[in-house]
């Protein structure tokens, strides 16, 4: 009864970390934009699509799955971005249950809570939980993965229906995030080979399925993904084995982008892994080794793979690994859950070791949740929304144009807040004819300041400022045009 209290208690906290003050601290930036405005394609011009956002690779579109998981919670909320970032936080919760599910039937409760722990107060992994991007779903699809990868090869349950759901959530993970799922194809085919175990036609069957939207769109445009993927992997010579200071540069990245998901001071990362790897020692012989072999093959495949990838301008990022970083706080979590069994001394060096991950996180997320929205550089949904709602009532019942300044260049996340906000608050939408009124809204932009100086003179040259209000890193004008 402790444990299942204790289960709960962290479930509630990773749900309330992940979604605490959404209106205000939410990202709306690019993507976000261009993925509503979509959506509200779909849902008020009926416009099905066959393929979802873009990747970082050149002509190569992900799946439409991401648009259709989180299309219904953008109609329950009228066009509010904040229900379908609480509907990924939720999905993430639940990843974070499979997690533990997966801990403790497979190796201890005590495994099961640690793992469940450690994701829940990582500040990294509440931040990008709380992100409403195509790959936030990923980790709650990875876990499903390997829990019916250890039913089927550790439990035998070799049913028709771990493999039609294997095949199903393979083939919608690569539809999340191509650059993190596309790993999880080697890693599957290793750990059924090495187990001497042969995927059934049903896990071919949904995968299949699954890559039907793609495939249509493909063929009703010119070859184009093929051609686009044949470009990169071919051309570009994306994989191959040139190393010299890349593979130093390339590991360092690697014990950077894991160990920051449980401490976030550089020495106590590093003390942390050393001690991590001298408890594995420890309790190496009493670890259920084909259990663990496969988390570990899951978790290693894409280090591996990425070793000999140059593609994309050499750029690896962290979100890559969206799909084995809850496996690796699984992983650390069974060292833990081991030790703790142990004795005594066990249970006060796992304690500690949790007290100081808390230490470690607890503050920073405390400030990072509570943080103000008036700082000069602060740009989020609440600096976003207050500045596009002065406009409308500013404005009051006068047409108006409205010119927008954004460091991507492209306004997709305005131009969904003047689109949602006059259709679901103010019965009213920026004029699409020229006006003596006009609103020009500028984000803050540090890195490139003489990008936003020259967008400013030009606007000079077009209107004089009669009005202004700053909402944080977000500056909203009236203009008289000239």
């Amino acid at each position: 009864m402790a444990k299942k209290i204790s289960l709960g208690i962290i479930l509630f906290l990773a749900f309330f970390l992940r979604t605490y003050r959404t209106g205000d601290l939410l990202g709306f930036y690019y993507d976000q934009g261009r993925d509503a405005k979509i959506i509200w394609d779909l849902w008020h011009n009926g416009k099905f699509f066959m393929i979802g956002p873009t990747t970082g690779i050149e002509g190569i579109f992900l799946g439409p799955f991401f648009y259709y998981f989180i299309a219904p919670f953008y109609i329950l909320g009228n066009g509010n971005p904040v229900i379908p970032a609480v509907w990924l936080a939720f999905v993430n919760v639940v990843g974070i249950y499979i997690v533990y599910r997966v801990g403790k039937d497979y190796f201890s409760e005590s495994t099961g809570i640690i793992a469940a722990f450690l994701i829940s107060i990582s500040l990294n992994l509440v931040q990008a939980h709380r992100w409403l991007s195509n790959p936030t779903p990923l980790p709650l699809f990875s876990a499903i993965c390997v829990w019916l990868l250890l039913k089927i090869v550790v439990d035998k349950q070799k049913n028709i229906l771990n493999w039609l759901f294997l095949g199903l959530c393979l083939g919608l993970s690569l539809q999340l995030e191509a650059a993190s799922a596309i790993f999880f194809l080697p890693a599957t085919a290793l750990i059924l080979l090495l187990n001497k175990t042969w995927p059934k036609i049903w896990m071919f069957s949904t995968f299949g399925l699954t890559l039907l939207p793609q495939t249509i769109f493909n063929l009703r445009h010119q070859n184009i993904l093929v051609k686009a993927f044949q470009v990169f992997l071919v051309g570009q010579k994306s994989f191959r084995a040139e190393f010299t200071d890349f593979l130093k540069t390339r590991l360092v990245f690697y014990f950077e982008a894991f160990s920051n998901k449980f401490v976030l001071d550089d020495f106590f990362k590093k003390v942390f892994v050393i001690l991590i790897v001298f408890l594995v020692v420890i309790v190496w012989k009493i670890i259920p080794k084909k259990t663990f072999s496969i988390l570990l093959i899951w978790w290693i495949t894409p280090l591996i793979f990425l070793l000999f990838y140059h593609g994309n301008y050499g750029y690896v990022w962290e979100y890559y690994f969206t799909g084995v970083f809850n496996v690796v706080s699984l992983i650390v979590g069974i060292v833990l859950g081991y030790v703790f069994d142990i004795g005594r001394w066990g249970k006060a060096v796992v304690v500690c070791l949790l007290v100081v991950v808390a230490w470690q996180n607890f503050p920073t997320l405390y400030s990072y949740l509570t943080a103000g929205l008036d700082g000069k550089t602060h740009i989020t949904l609440g600096t976003s929304l207050a500045a596009v709602d002065w406009v409308y009532k500013n404005a009051g019942e006068n047409k108006f144009n409205v010119d927008v300044y954004v460091p991507p260049v492209i306004p997709h996340a305005y131009d969904y807040l003047f689109l949602w906000r006059g259709k679901s608050k103010w019965d009213r939408t920026p004029s699409e004819e020229r006006q003596s009124l006009l609103y020009t809204l500028f984000e803050v932009d540090p890195p490139h300041p003489e990008r936003l100086d020259a967008w400013m003179a030009r606007q000079r040259g077009i209107g004089v400022i009669e009005a202004q209000e700053e909402f944080g890193g977000v500056i909203s004008q009236r203009r008289h045009r000239i």
